[in-house]
């Protein structure tokens, strides 16, 4: 394994030689650091995106890590039509898949805006980008993951907290934090991991780029190393569905099954 940043949080470094992960979202700005972090821990990653100029960005932007042909990208649409057979046919070619990370947002066209002013049109828009994508992911690539395996969706902190201007994204994040809640509560043993992680701010390139930076922020790095701990089973954190990481210092930690 190419040789990588170990967090304080960490224990040892898992080693994912033989492992099939796919990043939904792995061209965005916190699917970048996860792709890094997991081919750089030895997993042959698939990172889907809806579009091929930042896939292929993607793929020269983490170049340097050396994953030779363990990275692969594919396009895919969450809204499309064809999703369920998509997820086939990537299994068909790629899997079984030992984890599948749903990584995926829209802020709309709308931009900031109460809520009470959006339209009709706007609010479906919303809904449909953030919340029906992720119900449709899940429903396409649970049955292509192993029983061992892990399906994990990124979350942001507005799935906890008032989010004035951006009403629709965080009712989504509130109602995809619950669904993959009880998923893995309706899998149980039955099927594989389903875990909610909650995130703080990330530093992305877009932000650095646009001069919003804070070294306090987690960067997308850390938080793939706290995925591979979950898809090699190593973490501490293995058997909780929801997790929070916000800050760099404590590192991910368990959420409560009271709230």
């Amino acid at each position: 394994m190419t040789e990588r940043k170990q967090f304080a949080w960490e224990g040892a470094r898992p080693d994912l030689t033989g492992k099939v992960v796919v990043v939904i979202g792995g061209s965005g700005g916190v699917g970048e650091g996860v792709v890094r972090t997991l081919v750089t821990d030895g997993a042959t990653v698939v990172a889907t995106g809806r579009d091929l100029s930042r896939l292929a960005d993607l793929v020269a932007n983490i170049s340097t890590v050396g994953g030779g042909g363990r990275l692969v990208t594919e396009v895919l649409d969450a809204a499309g039509d064809g999703l369920d057979d998509e997820a086939a046919r990537l299994a068909e070619r790629y899997g079984p898949f030992d984890g599948v990370v749903i990584s995926v947002a829209s802020w709309g066209e709308q931009g900031r805006k109460p809520a009470l002013s959006l339209t009709d049109a706007e609010w479906d828009d919303l809904i449909a980008g953030n919340l029906t994508s992720v119900f449709r992911l899940l429903r396409a690539f649970v049955p292509h993951t192993k029983k061992s395996g892990i399906v994990l969706q990124l979350n942001g902190m507005s799935a906890d907290l008032a989010f004035p201007g951006g009403a629709g994204i965080a009712l989504s994040a509130a109602a995809t934090k619950s669904l993959t809640r009880t998923i893995a509560a309706e899998l149980g043993s039955r099927g594989p991991r389903v875990y909610q992680v909650v995130l703080g701010v990330v530093r992305t390139r877009a932000r650095r780029a646009a001069g919003i930076d804070d070294l306090g922020w987690l960067d997308g790095e850390e938080i793939g190393a706290h995925i591979a701990g979950l898809v090699a089973a190593t973490s501490p954190l293995v058997g909780i569905a929801l997790q929070y990481h916000v800050e760099k210092a404590t590192g991910p930690v368990a959420g409560s099954d009271r709230f």
